[in-house]
């Protein structure tokens, strides 16, 4: 099926949302949230509550049926249980809808005769009509710019980065942590079972989507292998394709099918074929989200030698075994960038003048960005990741965020003035001012275009991954591959 009537699920110009109490809130999981997610996410098209009981609900008029609605509606939400989704389907292809989104569940994945002749019948229906499914058992979708959102707590900023999730939980982990380290989404979607709309077709309309620059895939399963690598290759030809490729293991598979009722296929195949179109393949959602912040704001690194800023002496030894274990390399210090780094402290006592540099308590007086600047004009170097490891310090909470907010002040401005790559690592973190602080550090750091990791060995592995994609890609070019 076309993937140019996904427009219908991603650039609604009217909503109708099937299941909202007259006593809906944004807590209340279901309609009223959806309800709440569109409002506060700004949709500017006309929002349609439907209920058999009529009424009122968040100043809007409560519809008994999809079919009283008195204009024209692109896209219908339902949040009613299973049993009478066939009739809301039979309402929809009545008024001419153009898209359903099935957040309800007790279809297929349920692995039951009933659960799994429901959903087919339902599909039937709307393909008979041209009307496109999402779902069942999803989230649905997430699109700043149209304001459509299935939460009410996001930003409505639009980004270039468009995620494709096969679960709702993993989406909704996405959208939050994601964004609290600067990633701005074009769309994202949660698209359960997979009956209609499915990630081969949203592939291809994500390679299509001017919006979006790079894509993120959470797969579970694809029910048509040769399509859907056809399509991931034409996407990873275009942009960068991040996949998170889950139900690799048997238990993960049996998991898998329980939950959306999906074929997870041999790990090995899936390993091939990403390497093979040069996706980028991560292990964890963790990572996943990392390599969305590396292709936002990661500059494209000439080289893998890296200059490790820290404080603690312990600390940077962990940091430069981690950091060489994911393929960077920590080459020593010349004799006189040791020395400039010396006079710049003017003390050694407590302090590493070496790579890694650790400056110990004379940071606090120093600052970074002499020594920064010091990297910066250094050749020997590809890039700078400063490691702030927030708990090595015993001083009160007003101190602490004193001390840190001097350093990170001086990393932002020895990136904007110096032009060399500069990654931040806030880790150790250990009380709860501490967590305030980082999440108020992310902050800047992203607004600054910098971008932040928790440690130093996922800056390592991503900052690897992102020089191997490009590494990859140049060579392709090259050749005319």
């Amino acid at each position: 099926m076309s993937t140019s009537n996904l427009d219908a699920v991603f650039n609604p110009r009217s909503i109708a949302i099937v299941g909202v109490s007259t006593k809906a809130s944004a807590e209340q999981f279901g309609g009223g949230a959806y309800l709440q997610s569109m409002i506060n996410c700004g949709f500017k098209g006309p929002l349609y509550p439907v209920n058999p009981k009529g009424g009122e609900v968040m100043g809007l008029k409560v519809y008994p049926n999809v079919r009283d609605i008195p204009g024209p509606v692109d896209y219908v939400i339902s949040a009613i249980p299973a049993s009478g989704t066939l009739q809301l389907t039979k309402d929809c292809v009545a008024k001419g809808v153009k898209a359903m989104h099935f957040f309800t569940s007790g279809f297929s994945e349920l692995g039951k005769g009933e659960g799994i002749a429901l959903e087919r019948e339902i599909l039937a229906l709307a393909r008979d009509h041209g009307m496109r499914i999402v779902g069942p058992n999803c989230m649905g979708v997430y699109c700043p710019k149209s304001g459509v959102s299935f939460l009410a707590d996001v930003t409505s900023e639009s980004g270039a980065v468009g995620a494709i999730c096969q679960s709702g939980g993993n989406a909704i982990y996405l959208v939050r942590e994601a964004a609290r380290r600067g990633v701005r989404f074009s769309k994202v979607i949660s698209y359960g079972n997979a009956s209609d709309v499915n990630a081969t077709d949203l592939m291809d309309y994500m390679a299509d989507d001017p919006e979006t620059g790079i894509i993120m895939a959470y797969i579970e399963g694809v029910r048509d292998g040769p399509r859907f690598m056809k399509a991931l290759e034409r996407a990873a030809r275009r942009k960068p394709v991040i996949v998170l490729k889950v139900g690799i293991t048997e238990s993960g598979a049996r998991a898998a099918a329980s939950h959306t009722g999906s074929l997870a296929g041999a790990d090995r195949v899936w390993d091939g074929v990403l390497e093979q179109v040069n996706a980028v393949r991560v292990a964890t959602i963790e990572e996943w989200i990392d390599m969305a912040v590396t292709f936002s704001f990661f500059p494209k690194p000439v080289g893998r030698r890296v200059a490790l800023l820290g404080l603690g002496g312990g600390a940077t030894v962990l940091a430069s075994d981690e950091a060489t274990k994911e393929g960077l390399v920590i080459p020593g210090f010349p004799e006189d960038l040791r020395r400039r780094a010396t006079e710049v402290v003017g003390a050694e006592a407590g302090t590493i003048i070496d790579n890694p540099m650790d400056l110990s308590a004379e940071a606090w007086r120093v600052g970074y960005y002499p020594i920064l600047k010091l990297f910066a004009e250094y050749k020997g170097i590809d890039l700078s990741i400063v490691h702030l490891s927030v708990g090595l310090i015993a001083r009160p909470p007003a101190m602490h965020a004193e001390i840190w907010n001097k350093l990170l002040d001086d990393i932002v401005r020895a990136e904007k003035d110096f032009g060399k790559p500069i990654v931040v690592v806030i880790q150790m973190v250990t009380l709860a001012e501490h967590y305030a602080w980082m999440l108020e550090a992310r902050e800047k750091c992203y607004r600054a275009g910098i971008a932040t990791y928790n440690s130093i060995r996922h800056a390592s592995r991503s900052g690897n991954r992102l020089l191997r994609y490009y590494e990859k890609r140049d060579a392709r070019g090259r050749s005319g591959s």
